[in-house]
């Protein structure tokens, strides 16, 4: 489903890392389920409490505080850290509530997916609906498709 992707960063000789939260390592899984991905995947943080957020993948305590990890600047701060810490050329994050309660006062299926593709930063906030597994699998899908689009234009 996803080979294009995947023979485009090979083609670009591009790296790719993650940092997740509520995806819970899916995106890690969905790119390791390809074969020869060690080529350019490095790996990816899973980062499900808050406190690794800020001790793994440096995000502030004011941004957490402030906003909440359910919030575009926790995504932004993510995505901005682990392309730094993995070194890498194109750098996603995930952070979110995929249910089935709510978290921070935000509704289920809200979520943020930050795309670092070689310093051009893009957050992205979805209102997902479904089962907590669908969302997961929602915003992991959208996450590639968006990095193959910029793969395409680059």
């Amino acid at each position: 489903m996803y080979q294009k992707i995947i023979d485009l960063l090979k083609l670009k000789n591009y790296t790719l890392g993650s940092a997740e939260s509520f995806t819970g390592g899916l995106f890690a899984a969905t790119i390791t389920s390809y074969q020869g991905v060690s080529s350019f995947f490095k790996g990816g943080l899973v980062t499900y409490w808050s406190e690794l957020k800020k001790t793994i993948l440096n995000v502030s305590e004011d941004t957490i505080n402030h906003f909440g990890v359910v919030s575009s600047n926790c995504a932004l701060e993510m995505v901005k850290n682990v392309k730094q810490i993995l070194n890498v050329d194109i750098a996603v994050s995930f952070t979110g509530n995929a249910g089935p309660s709510t978290l921070e006062n935000k509704p289920c299926g809200l979520v943020y997916i930050g795309i670092n593709f070689k310093d051009d930063i893009n957050v992205y906030e979805l209102n997902l609906k479904g089962s907590r597994e669908e969302v997961r699998k929602q915003a992991v899908s959208f996450a590639l498709k968006k990095i193959e689009e910029k793969l395409l234009k680059d």
